[in-house]
């Protein structure tokens, strides 16, 4: 007697593998994009820690003194009267330039910078944080830095940025 799989048999095998692989890889891109965004939004958490404590260490060293982050950038200046637009935009390419050089990486395409200041806003690109300048809100003088994020969701998030006296 040959015991052996009917045709039939091995169809149906062969089918449910398909099923199971399909679902797999659904699944798979589901979750391979959801910890891309966490990975995004950690980036973020780990900037607005960085930049918060640089201005920390501003506070405590004073209005004249500076914190050279990188040879490849301008010092941050502690200045109290540092809140224009141009002093702002000149501090977040500095922010820039560290991060990009720390190893930065776009958790979406290793390709795409991680880090852009664009001063006008706007990102199309996943992954990406954003350095930009605005207006002081609630209708107080002076600039402030803003951080922002973009996922494939566009669930982004400001965070706004300022020294203990800018907007005042």
């Amino acid at each position: 007697m040959n015991k052996a799989f009917t045709l039939i048999e091995l169809l149906v095998v062969i089918a449910i593998i398909g099923i199971l692989s399909a679902v797999g890889i659904v699944a798979y891109n589901n979750y391979s994009l959801e910890a891309k965004k966490k990975a995004t939004i950690a980036n973020w958490r780990t900037v607005i820690a960085f930049i918060e404590n640089t201005f920390a260490q501003c506070k405590l060293k004073g209005p004249s003194a500076t914190i050279q982050l990188t040879v490849n950038a301008a010092p941050i200046s502690c200045n109290t009267t540092l809140s224009s637009a141009a002093s702002v935009n000149t501090m977040a390419d500095t922010f820039m330039i560290y991060l990009l050089e720390k190893g930065f990486t776009n958790p979406y395409n290793k390709t795409d910078p991680a880090v852009i200041r664009t001063g006008s806003g706007g990102d199309t690109v996943d992954g990406r944080l954003r350095l930009d300048e605005t207006t002081c809100t609630n209708n107080r003088l002076g600039h402030e830095m803003t951080v922002w994020y973009k996922v494939h969701d566009n669930t982004g998030v400001i965070a706004r940025m300022k020294m203990h006296h800018w907007c005042q």
